[in-house]
């Protein structure tokens, strides 16, 4: 049984299907351009690219900060200063599931609240900020215990 072939969009030589990429995302699961053309193709764009700057955790965690919440990261490091390094709950200095402590706002104001570990920010956020709920839960675990 011969192997079956496929013409490479780059190059247009006809080539078994062996010399191409297997990838799910395409037709019969293989890549439209040959292993060679892809490697071409990969090498360009390596060098179309190399003179970006490197990512810079400082600059990039500062512009996230302004555009989500209007607060350098200067800002940010000076409230986890106030807070003595920990999350404004429960007082862990364990980010959690994150690098950072969440900057915890209120949705209808934008108010900055504090910084929170990720547990804590979840578990309000869970709760949709609402005191009420929060106080229902309260009740909750002191009554099943």
């Amino acid at each position: 049984m011969a192997e079956e072939t496929r013409k490479c969009k780059d190059c247009l030589e006809v080539k078994p299907h062996s010399e191409f990429p297997y990838n799910e995302m395409y037709k019969d699961n293989i890549r439209p351009y040959c292993i060679e053309c892809r490697r071409v193709r990969e090498n360009e764009s390596y060098h179309k690219h190399k003179h970006k700057r490197p990512y810079n955790y400082v600059e990039d965690k500062d512009r996230k900060l302004k555009k989500a919440f209007g607060i350098s990261y200067q800002e940010y490091l000076e409230m986890l200063d106030a807070q003595q390094g920990c999350c404004a709950i429960c007082g862990t200095d364990d980010t959690g599931a994150r690098k950072a402590f969440a900057v915890d706002h209120c949705h209808e104001t934008n108010k900055i609240r504090g910084l929170l570990c990720s547990n804590c920010n979840t578990g309000i956020g869970n709760l949709r900020d609402s005191i009420e709920l929060l106080e229902r839960a309260i009740e909750y675990l002191r009554n099943s215990g």
